[in-house]
């Protein structure tokens, strides 16, 4: 499929996943193992870590969707007045979505198969670094080995980038095997504060962090959603809003975003 139709396929799923028709663990690891071999990183080094949750870690779910809600969970009609008792309306009918499925960001990683959490990670040498140091004198910029250094704001932007352009290269194969895909970032930070192991660790509304996971030692970047897509309805779009269109129509111009210099 050619990309530009292959990604006019995506859309940002909420309360929409089919809970009859769960993608498989092999499935999910071939999709990453197969990421990995295309998408680019820097010295081949990808300096970050993914914790992958399935179908049968409900528990982690329900911590990763508290820890990612901005608001008091269990408000879930703040956008629609209509909605009452946590449901919704969608082209199947009414979905019942109670206070363990969706917030007012629309995070629904309590219900999703497959979620999955980036954060940085400390890097080992790879072969390519090992044959530089034979041939330069600057071995030690290669800050993502640095154990002191690794978390500074240089390495920490490097490593954003490089799960952006791994998860594009991730979303590419889920979309073409028909597993829709959503991203989250509305949780909480943690700050490095210039010292090792020393971080200011964030709390959201809730007063959660991600401490309630102990497998997360460095701040997580992006929390990324994956299953098969039971409708495409946006509980945030209005009912007057084809959700269809709205993908577009929130775009802005062209001219606004680029600039050629003639």
């Amino acid at each position: 499929m050619k990309i530009e139709k292959l990604f006019s396929k995506r859309r940002q799923i909420r309360a929409a996943w089919d809970q009859n028709n769960l993608p498989s663990k092999e499935t999910i690891k071939d999709l990453l193992k197969r990421t990995l071999k295309i998408a680019p990183s820097k010295q081949n080094m990808f300096p970050f870590k993914i914790h992958v949750y399935g179908p049968d870690d409900l528990e982690k779910k329900q911590i990763v969707g508290q820890i990612c809600s901005l608001y008091k969970t269990g408000s879930v009609n703040q956008w629609d007045s209509e909605n009452k008792g946590g449901k919704i309306k969608t082209e199947d009918g009414i979905i019942d979505i109670t206070e363990q499925v969706i917030d007012e960001n629309g995070n629904d990683s309590r219900i999703a198969p497959w979620v999955l959490v980036f954060e940085q990670r400390l890097c080992q040498p790879n072969n390519f670094m090992n044959e530089y140091s034979k041939l330069h004198d600057d071995y030690n910029r290669f800050t993502q080995i640095d154990p002191d250094r690794f978390r500074e704001n240089a390495n920490k932007a490097l490593a954003c980038v490089e799960i952006g352009m791994f998860i594009k290269c991730l979303a590419a194969l889920c979309l073409e095997n028909n597993l829709g895909i959503s991203y989250i970032k509305s949780f909480p930070e943690w700050t490095w504060k210039g010292k090792r192991g020393d971080y200011e660790k964030n709390k959201n509304k809730n007063g959660l962090d991600w401490d309630s996971l102990p497998e997360i030692t460095e701040s997580p970047i992006m929390v990324l959603q994956i299953g098969h897509v039971k409708n495409i309805h946006d509980p945030f779009a209005s009912n007057s809003i084809d959700p269809n269109k709205i993908h577009w129509e929130n775009k802005p111009s062209i001219d606004e975003i680029v600039q050629f210099k003639d």
